[in-house]
């Protein structure tokens, strides 16, 4: 098996969980505030207003986006050790993406400037407004509260309807692009190797 490999594919498993819920939020329109009709019971009314929200922003954007950003970090680390550079014990999405571009085999400028465009999209002012940056997925996705117990506020990314929506499907498609750019780099060294 090739160096970094199992961590490149266990990071796609991340990505492709993103992908797939994004898409499930894209098909009950993320919206929070719904009418239904008949004379309904409170219990009914519960049961279809958790079925009709279940993909909404306000149930998953805090999971989404820690599988997101844990599978990026698990392809960088991937790449990484694939392009013949040390294992990071780390989490800080930067430092990846620098010591990425001293391996002794760096990948296409395509994909290290993909890696850039994601750690450097802006999730509505989520980290601005909590004072971090996305070095600090880690915390900012996995608890409530950061280390010197300041609550972490969440109101950029949840409870957004249309708007949310919107910020999703942009991360499903860098999701989605991780995977493209990974798989032309590989076809342009595999085509490489093999002259």
């Amino acid at each position: 098996m090739i160096e970094g490999s199992d961590f490149i594919g266990l990071g796609y498993n991340f990505l492709q969980l993103t992908i797939n819920s994004i898409e499930e939020m894209e098909k009950q329109g993320n919206k929070s505030l719904l009418f239904f009709k008949g004379n309904l019971s409170d219990d009914e009314l519960k049961s279809r207003y958790d079925d009709k929200t279940k993909w909404n922003d306000n149930n998953i954007a805090i999971p989404v986006l820690f599988n997101f950003y844990h599978g990026v970090e698990l392809v960088l680390k991937g790449l990484i050790l694939r392009c013949g550079g040390q294992f990071p014990n780390k989490h800080k999405l930067s430092f990846f993406i620098d010591e990425l571009s001293k391996t002794p085999n760096p990948p296409s400028n395509n994909l290290i400037n993909h890696f850039k465009t994601i750690l450097s999209f802006d999730l509505n002012n989520f980290f601005n407004s909590n004072n971090k940056s996305v070095d600090s997925f880690y915390e900012s996705f996995k608890y409530p509260q950061y280390k010197n117990g300041e609550s972490i506020i969440f109101k950029d990314i949840r409870g957004l309807d249309s708007e949310g929506l919107k910020l999703f499907i942009k991360i499903k498609d860098l999701a989605v692009q991780v995977k493209i750019e990974i798989m032309d780099w590989l076809a342009i060294e595999t085509n490489r190797n093999t002259k």
